[in-house]
């Protein structure tokens, strides 16, 4: 019976911890703790708080991947863009071993972010774009069923002029999670701005059949119809959107639009002079003009 205990022994040896091992350990522990401290001290709104326990956290033990993700997602809350990327960055290296969709996922959302921001230049818009679409990549070689990313990558695909693209990339999406309207309202937006109104009509249509609470969907299916020259059916859609978000402004553009169609003066002036009233500095001034100008023909018409 010895012998065989010792034979036991030798096939299963005991792992001896070395002093550099404790040592790592005894890190890791105090890192999580003051990551841990960290997100309380978020939550009462002391970002800087936060911010200063994580690097300490980090300092503790510059391995602890969660600690660098957590850091990322403080700076990316901030607007701190740039911290973020680097953030996430350093979440990802740190993590080779067990590697994260979601650390890939986060960094293509702040690359993409600061491909959208005021100001930049195209090129760099474009470089981050790019980078973003690539980091998305990676977080689906870890998990294909992330649907958000191939969201995401299409309405980059988009901005890059890649269509065929970005219709790949939102059909995948809706294909994992069709419940997830945002992808069709995206991909039927897209055929409108491409001239096809006819298959954004389709996709639309298909949209609100999964999901009919979503007023940018209701919405979309108006401006298809408009833009097919039915105006009667788009005036449905929108009220149907308006019903769901009375304050949404393409909404009620879109109304005053078609009722100007029918030429139902008192119900375009009503909702394109709601327009805008409500249309704030992020609607092209074009769009305010044609209100104006419409306004103006109805009540110009005897």
């Amino acid at each position: 019976m010895r012998r065989v205990l010792l034979a036991a022994a030798f096939l299963f040896p005991v792992a001896l911890t070395t002093p550099a091992c404790k040592l790592a350990s005894r890190n890791r522990v105090q890192s999580i703790n003051r990551m841990n401290e960290a997100i309380k001290l978020y939550e009462k709104n002391n970002a800087s708080g936060a911010e200063k326990a994580l690097q300490e956290a980090i300092q503790l033990d510059p391995t602890h991947a969660a600690a660098h993700a957590t850091l990322g997602q403080i700076y990316r809350k901030q607007g701190k863009l740039g911290d973020a990327e680097k953030a996430f960055q350093g979440a990802i290296d740190n993590a080779k071993e067990a590697p994260s969709a979601d650390y890939w996922y986060q960094a293509g959302a702040v690359q993409s972010s600061q491909g959208h921001a005021d100001g930049i230049a195209q090129t760099e818009r474009v470089t981050k774009f790019n980078a973003a679409i690539n980091s998305f990549q990676e977080a689906i070689k870890l998990n294909p069923n992330l649907y958000k990313a191939y969201y995401q990558s299409g309405i980059l695909y988009e901005k890059l002029d890649q269509p065929e693209k970005a219709d790949a990339a939102f059909r995948k999406a809706i294909e994992i999670n069709p419940r997830f309207s945002m992808s069709f309202v995206a991909l039927g937006n897209m055929y409108i701005d491409y001239g096809h109104s006819n298959v954004a009509m389709a996709v639309l249509d298909t949209g609100t059949k999964v999901n009919d609470k979503d007023a940018k969907m209701w919405n979309g299916l108006g401006r298809a119809y408009l833009a097919l020259n039915q105006p009667k059916q788009a005036i449905d859609a929108f009220q149907k959107a308006k019903a769901i978000d009375p304050d949404m402004v393409d909404v009620l553009f879109g109304l005053g639009m078609a009722y100007s169609e029918l030429r139902q003066r008192a119900e375009a002036t009503e909702n394109l002079n709601a327009f805008l009233q409500k249309a704030g500095q992020d609607v092209p001034e074009d769009r305010k003009k044609a209100a104006q100008d419409t306004v103006a023909r109805m009540q110009d018409v005897i």
